[in-house]
């Protein structure tokens, strides 16, 4: 509580994702770092950062990079959770603060230039 992270007791437990990056942030190699967090209720119990191994060529294609490896570690805490008695019955949001990235996600035949980040 010293610190301002409160896990308060509640009936319904939401988890909710966080993401963002950093385009080309290293500027030794121009890789770009990768951050995440989940909340469940009203604290954070997942968090990382890590550079990516790949160069990215936009800053959409990073943060749209970055939301899938997000989505893919929410498909895995949904099922830990499941596992845990916590089943998830809403869709599991996830937070992304790139238009670009977002309107790809939402629809990405419209992107024609797009067509290099479905292979990764």
């Amino acid at each position: 509580m010293n610190f301002g992270i409160l896990y308060a007791h509640l009936d319904h437990y939401k988890l909710i994702g966080y993401t963002d990056s950093d385009w080309a942030g290293s500027l030794d190699d121009k890789r770009s770092t990768l951050g995440h967090i989940f909340h469940l209720g009203s604290g954070a119990i997942s968090w990382a950062s890590k550079k990516k191994p790949i160069v990215t060529l936009s800053s959409a294609e990073v943060e749209y990079v970055a939301a899938t490896s997000v989505a893919c570690q929410a498909m895995w805490m949904r099922r830990v959770l499941s596992d845990l008695k916590y089943p998830q019955e809403e869709p599991t949001l996830i937070y992304c603060d790139n238009n670009s990235a977002i309107a790809l996600s939402k629809n990405h035949v419209f992107h024609q230039r797009s067509k290099h980040i479905d292979i990764r």
